[in-house]
């Protein structure tokens, strides 16, 4: 079993890799989970060496989340390659005896009896001929002990296609494989061959933009929302399923045009994205956490104003740049801040990041947009409370 163990090894050594790194960081795996779009129980998996990521750039995003550099990625990668590769079963032992091993004693008189040769102890007699087809037989089922997990793997591949060809005889060409199962769970519209994926065929197959309205963008909006990304399922590619895809291509790790092509329809399909949002109560606890005395209540508003406390929120310019996050943070204002759009889409960091624009000079001159209907945003945030606090 020598190629279990170094299969096993190897995950293991991926897996110790993964916890180094996130051991040189203060993130907790529920806070890498919302900055990589991957769920915790599952970044929790890889680590303890249970799991491996089907793709690569799901490890990337962990290891830029914990400020890996370029040797510990390219490390990464290796370990991540052979904890990736196929596990090749060895043949049964029981397919080799020890009389037929090369090299043994007796190998030579065992192949000589079951070939029917002529040895001073094995001179066929009268029933030699049974004695020869007894031995052939013998062989041959020793020889197809050693090949039967090779036989089982056929019968197993065959029965999966056939269910694979019923599933598919069972649905139009409109129809969605599964139900409503849950990302990576092997159902649902995540699975299947390329046939079973609405975005991948006629009348799909081409690239998805802004302004179309058919059944390939209801497929699309259902997958975003099975990724995490709440939204209005209406078929309509407006805006706001603009700024979903901007924002599930920020995740994924791919190019950021709000297009929706080939790759991004690959990566709704396969990717291990999956985006936990929160709820406006936890957003403004924190807010008021980070920032001070009364600038909290301030800043509280100045979210709900600028994104109604969407943290997913992606608005973009006419320049070309765009605004990312609860606190809409422009590419400028990150790069001074050194920071990126996929930092700037997990909330606490949002937060964190306007916090320290804030600071600069101890106002919410970033948000002068917002100062206009501040007070009608702080009105309908306290006849909320107070409606909630009635009921």
């Amino acid at each position: 079993m020598a190629g279990v163990r170094e299969n096993t090894a190897a995950i293991e050594a991926f897996a110790e890799k993964l916890r180094e790194l996130k051991g040189n960081t203060s993130h907790s795996f529920e806070s890498i989970a919302r900055r990589t779009g991957v769920s915790r129980s599952t970044l929790h998996r890889y680590c303890s060496g249970k799991g491996v990521p089907a793709e690569f750039a799901t490890v990337e995003r962990f290891a830029r989340c914990c400020r890996a550099d370029r040797a510990d990625l390219t490390e990464l990668h290796r370990l991540w390659v052979l904890a990736s590769e196929p596990l090749h079963l060895p043949a049964d032992p029981a397919g080799d005896p020890a009389g037929e091993t090369s090299g043994t004693p007796g190998a030579s008189t065992a192949g000589t009896a079951a070939e029917g040769g002529s040895s001073a102890d094995d001179a066929p007699g009268e029933g030699g001929a049974e004695e020869q087809a007894a031995g052939d037989t013998a062989a041959a089922a020793r020889r197809l002990r050693g090949r039967l997990p090779v036989v089982l793997l056929v019968l197993a591949l065959l029965v999966g296609t056939a269910v694979a060809v019923v599933a598919l005889a069972g649905g139009g060409p409109d129809d969605r494989a599964g139900g409503d199962e849950a990302p990576g769970s092997g159902g649902g519209a995540l699975a299947g061959t390329n046939e079973q994926r609405a975005l991948l065929r006629h009348p799909c197959d081409e690239p998805i933009t802004m302004g179309r309205h058919d059944g390939c963008v209801e497929e699309l909006q259902e997958l975003l929302v099975e990724r995490g990304l709440p939204m209005v399922v209406d078929a309509q590619f407006g805006p706001e399923t603009l700024r979903r895809v901007t924002a599930f291509q920020v995740f994924a790790g791919l190019g950021v045009n709000g297009v929706v092509n080939d790759e991004t329809k690959l990566a709704l399909y396969e990717s291990d994205v999956a985006i936990e949002t929160p709820e406006e109560e936890e957003l403004a606890e924190l807010i008021r956490e980070v920032f001070p005395g009364e600038d909290a209540d301030t800043a509280v508003a100045v979210a709900a104003c600028a994104t109604k406390f969407d943290p997913l929120y992606v608005l973009g310019n006419e320049n070309g740049t765009r605004n990312w996050g609860l606190f809409q943070i422009s590419d400028s204002r990150l790069n001074d801040l050194r920071s990126s759009p996929l930092e700037a889409l997990d909330w606490e960091t949002n937060v964190r990041l306007a916090h320290q624009l804030w600071e600069s000079d101890q106002s919410f001159e970033h948000w002068s947009f917002c100062f206009a209907g501040i007070d009608r945003v702080r009105e309908e945030m306290a006849a909320r409370e107070n409606g909630e606090r009635e009921e």
